[in-house]
């Protein structure tokens, strides 16, 4: 089985591809694609021809999507968009990794899949319009909503991971 892992470079596409390794994986990064250009993503998935899709690749600085909305959903909303459209076109399986941002954060007690959306800044509601697009196209699709990654790699975009943001937040002190 062919596993196209898109946003390879990224924290949890790294990890992805290592846990992944023995598998016939397709790493890729923004190098090899552009998930907001249709014709970049129907390349790649035409090229690559893989059975399941995963998408980790985001716009996910919340600050920077406040700043350029139109980024924010150039890569979250039609990139996620492009990446159904695509999958359809191979009967290829799209996993698409959203955010927890897509809800207000008020409840308290863990949320369910069945609970209401209620985005409070711009990354949230982009990754929640990515998530309505695939649900539209693609009926083929699992979305993991998660929350406040960490692991072994880095995240360039945030200048490391949770760990290591604690550890500097707490030498500032």
């Amino acid at each position: 089985m062919r596993i196209l892992v898109i946003g390879a470079n990224g924290q949890l596409g790294s990890d992805i591809v290592k846990v992944l390794h023995s598998k016939e994986v397709v790493p890729l990064t923004h190098k090899d694609i552009e998930i907001a250009e249709e014709e970049s993503v129907k390349e790649a998935i035409r090229i690559h021809n893989p059975q399941v899709v995963i998408s980790t690749a985001a716009y996910h600085k919340v600050i920077d999507c406040e700043r350029n909305e139109l980024k924010s959903f150039e890569v979250n909303a039609i990139g996620a968009k492009n990446l159904a459209n695509a999958c359809q076109g191979k009967d290829a399986v799209l996993v698409y990794i959203s955010t927890d941002y897509v809800f207000d954060g008020e409840k308290k007690t863990p949320y369910l899949e069945s609970d209401p959306p209620g985005p409070l800044n711009t990354y949230g509601i982009s990754k929640l319009a990515g998530e309505y697009y695939i649900r539209y196209i693609w009926p083929k699709h699992f979305i993991i909503r998660t929350s406040g990654l960490y692991g072994s790699a880095r995240c360039r975009a945030k200048g490391g991971n949770f760990i290591n943001l604690m550890f500097r937040l707490a030498q500032e002190r």
